[in-house]
């Protein structure tokens, strides 16, 4: 028999404290949501190419495999959270975008499972500050009979604000 390091599938990264285990988690979304504000700079000035939109992607899966991590670390938030996605249309369309991307066929969206990533040309800009991209990134979900858009990159952000937010309410400030 082989001799094993660590435990479990994660390995010993998750620490020895089940209701710390969230943690890591929150970790990776901060790392991600890193990458993404460093591609909102690069957005600035260039055009973005398939790698970004992978990172972004990647970045709000991680947003929205929060709340598994929260729920397993800590069952009693179960109704919180809940609470929380109602309360909020973002984290719900984060949820759309996660699962979207998860599944050829996405059958009970939060909001839209057509929801769109889609290209805005800013005519202005290109007139005023030539040496800037005129392309704007935004996300689209239909919302009834009417339509709600984001910025792509205000969208992320509001996301790990909304996170943030949570976290420190519901897990004290300095988690």
């Amino acid at each position: 028999m082989p001799e094993w390091f660590g435990g479990g599938a994660l390995g010993s990264a998750l620490g020895s404290v089940p209701s710390e285990h969230w943690k890591g988690q929150w970790q990776r979304v901060q790392r991600w949501h890193k990458k993404v504000q460093r591609i909102r700079v690069k957005a600035e000035c260039s055009e973005l190419d398939a790698f970004d939109f992978d990172d972004v992607v990647a970045c709000l899966q991680n947003c929205y495999h929060l709340r598994d991590w929260l729920e397993a670390s800590y069952p009693t938030l179960k109704p919180s959270l809940k609470t929380f996605f109602e309360q909020h249309f973002e984290l719900g369309a984060c949820r759309d975008v996660c699962n979207g991307y998860k599944h050829k066929a996405y059958k009970r969206p939060s909001h839209d499972a057509e929801f769109n990533f889609y290209r805005e040309y800013d005519y202005f800009c290109q007139e005023i500050e030539p040496e800037h991209n005129p392309v704007r990134y935004r996300l689209a979900f239909a919302e009834g009979k009417d339509l709600r858009k984001f910025d792509l990159f205000e969208f992320t952000e509001t996301i790990v604000r909304l996170w943030t937010e949570f976290i420190a309410t519901h897990l004290g400030p300095n988690c």
